[in-house]
């Protein structure tokens, strides 16, 4: 009862979240930067001259200021008529990030400032678009993105219950705890996660948007969600953070393998 409570009382609060808000953000920057290589780490050291969870909410807090309103866009993947990827619109996470991680292998010939925004653009990038609700879908296709969940007789965007799912429950939770409490998984499975690309890492985000419909339809009542059913929330979040936090470690340490 005393968890239901307190999902309660955090729902009331979270209007204005974006992504996985700065909680989740942190938190995915924070475990990136355990694996990265020893020469990465470096490497990031010279450009950012911070450390990943300083820049991690940075897209969202200049995306609607010039000159960053170009990357408005880059937080979401695009779902077309036929329910693929859209990979045509060269303004989504999907072809940015890609591009960008492209880019960034020829950093030795690029000025510092371009390799340090690249940087900055992936830290935030690569975990926002495995967010499940960061899958948007062609208007008419997948009606069940628009709406809303029900905390005693109030509607709530289902974006943004989910977008500040990690610490829903979980309020005493530091950002580090939370890190270390779900960065706990096997040597075998981290292998698996740190391979792939972008398209292999999106197509996922897509089918774990399907899950998230599954474990909160539509007229969903937060403030009667039991207790099994709070843990699966907690469990897609904390698998979507930990794989994009492990992507993006992957990543940089291509960058700078060299």
């Amino acid at each position: 009862m005393k968890k239901l409570l307190l999902l309660v009382a955090i729902v009331a609060t979270i209007a204005t979240a974006k992504g996985w808000g700065g909680y989740g953000h942190s938190c995915a920057a924070y475990i990136a930067e355990q694996h990265l290589t020893p020469e990465a780490k470096a490497k990031c050291e010279h450009y950012l001259q911070h450390s990943f969870v300083f820049y991690a909410s940075w897209m969202d807090q200049w995306r609607h200021i010039e000159p960053y309103k170009e990357s408005n866009a880059w937080h979401v993947i695009y779902v077309d008529e036929n329910w693929k990827l859209d990979t045509s619109k060269k303004k989504y996470a999907e072809y940015q990030s890609q591009r960008i991680w492209d880019e960034l292998k020829n950093y030795k010939n690029l000025p510092d400032s371009l390799v340090r925004q690249n940087l900055i653009y992936l830290i935030h990038m690569v975990p926002d678009f495995h967010c499940p609700v960061h899958t948007f879908f062609k208007k008419g296709l997948h009606p069940e993105r628009k709406y809303t969940l029900k905390l005693k007789g109030k509607s709530y965007s289902l974006h943004t219950f989910w977008d500040r799912s990690p610490n829903i429950g979980r309020t005493k939770w530091t950002m580090e705890r939370y890190a270390k409490e779900i960065d706990v998984i096997s040597p075998k499975l981290q292998k698996k996660y740190m391979k792939g690309n972008v398209a292999k890492w999106a197509n996922d985000a897509l089918k774990q948007a399907n899950r998230l419909y599954a474990i909160t339809p539509e007229g969903t009542e937060i403030h009667r969600m039991p207790k099994a059913k709070l843990a699966e929330v907690h469990s897609l979040t904390d698998e979507m953070i930990l794989k994009g936090a492990y992507h993006l470690a992957y990543m940089i340490n291509d960058i700078f393998k060299e």
